[in-house]
């Protein structure tokens, strides 16, 4: 069975070189990328990306807002998705 996963994120205001993450769940893409979309006019969200999960693989369907080379997506072994900033290289 298919889910559709969608995280809204922006800065934290604790620390703003990570996000907050908001996650919710949906049974279609279209369903996932419409709250995607009626949640970008709230301030202090950058962007959503949609995810479709299967039983053991994951994929990113939808993304709006940042850079594609500007986040970055993951999950860990527990099935939790973290969209943040991504890691830059920096010259020492």
């Amino acid at each position: 069975m298919t889910n559709y996963l969608c995280i809204t994120f922006g800065p934290r205001n604790d620390d703003p070189n990570q996000f907050w993450n908001e996650r919710t769940w949906w049974n279609t893409q279209r369903s996932a990328e419409r709250w995607g979309i009626q949640s970008m006019p709230i301030a202090g969200t950058f962007g959503y990306v949609v995810i479709e999960e299967g039983e053991d693989w994951w994929d990113v369907v939808d993304e709006l807002g940042a850079p594609e080379d500007a986040v970055s997506i993951s999950c860990d072994r527990l099935g939790t998705f973290k969209v943040q900033p991504a890691p830059q290289l920096t010259l020492v």
